[in-house]
């Protein structure tokens, strides 16, 4: 089991976010506000099967989901979490005596061509699946807990990607230069449209590892300034028209 199986160290890292890395969407309201509040609080939830999170005192439930950009390689599903998993338990073997409720997080690096370690289609197609395989749970999840607000959780461990002004042929190497834009995942309308029919409450988009540098005015490298994480009130969603779409053919990875 990776670290990250444990779905209580995906809600530790929820707490560690700070207040100016969090994008509330559309719009701050003071019902999402209260749920991060909540969510950041992981003494208020109890840990059960589906969905993973309730609390009987607030009346709300949070079910988790773990997303990635790794497409298929051959016979093995997700190459880069096969490595993850067999690093961290050989870490833990040549530890013995640490405490299994340590979590070890492991970046492996798979030696895979870019392409085949991170892919834009390889990560919008999985955004789609796991999200709509759990938003197809949604109403076994709200006869468990009749009456409570759900928000369904998205732990994403893919990197970073740009929109870049031309076509490229291929992934840019390490230090190549273009001209283009970050892509701005959480305004995506591919990626908001499946958040909005999702049938949730409330909707929270972790993404730890989506870090861009680009050269400012003055020519020095800066690092945008991106949400870590993403808070959509579904219901005020309703009237939002988002205005972003973005050409595949022009989406690049910007491995870290």
């Amino acid at each position: 089991m990776g670290t990250f199986d444990d779905e209580r160290v995906i809600l530790r890292r929820i707490e560690l976010v700070r207040d100016p890395e969090v994008c509330f969407l559309p719009d701050p309201t003071g019902e999402a506000v209260a749920f991060l509040s909540a969510v950041r609080d992981l003494t208020l939830w109890t840990k059960c099967e589906r969905p993973d999170f309730y609390s009987d005192e607030l009346q709300l439930t949070i079910e988790v989901m773990r997303v990635d950009d790794h497409p298929k390689v051959g016979k093995l599903t997700n190459p880069t979490l096969a490595r993850d998993r067999d690093l961290e338990r050989e870490i833990r073997a040549a530890f013995p005596s640490m405490n299994p409720d340590i979590p070890v997080v492991v970046i492996a690096n798979t030696g895979l061509p870019s392409e085949m370690d991170h892919n834009f289609s390889a990560y919008r197609a999985a955004f789609a699946r796991i999200v709509g395989d759990h938003a197809a749970k949604v109403a076994a999840y709200r006869e468990r807990h009749p009456g409570y607000a759900l928000a369904l959780l998205v732990h994403d461990e893919s990197s970073a990607y740009a929109q870049a002004e031309e076509p490229t042929s291929a992934p840019p190497s390490d230090g190549m230069r273009f001209r283009g834009q970050p892509h701005y995942w959480f305004l995506d309308a591919y990626f908001t449209q499946i958040i909005a029919e999702s049938g949730a409450n409330f909707f929270f988009w972790h993404t730890p590892y989506k870090h861009i540098w680009h050269l400012d005015a003055s020519g020095r490298q800066a690092k945008a300034e991106l949400p870590t994480l993403a808070v959509y009130d579904i219901a005020a969603m309703a009237d939002w028209n988002d205005q972003l779409a973005y050409n595949p053919s022009r989406i690049v990875s910007v491995e870290q």
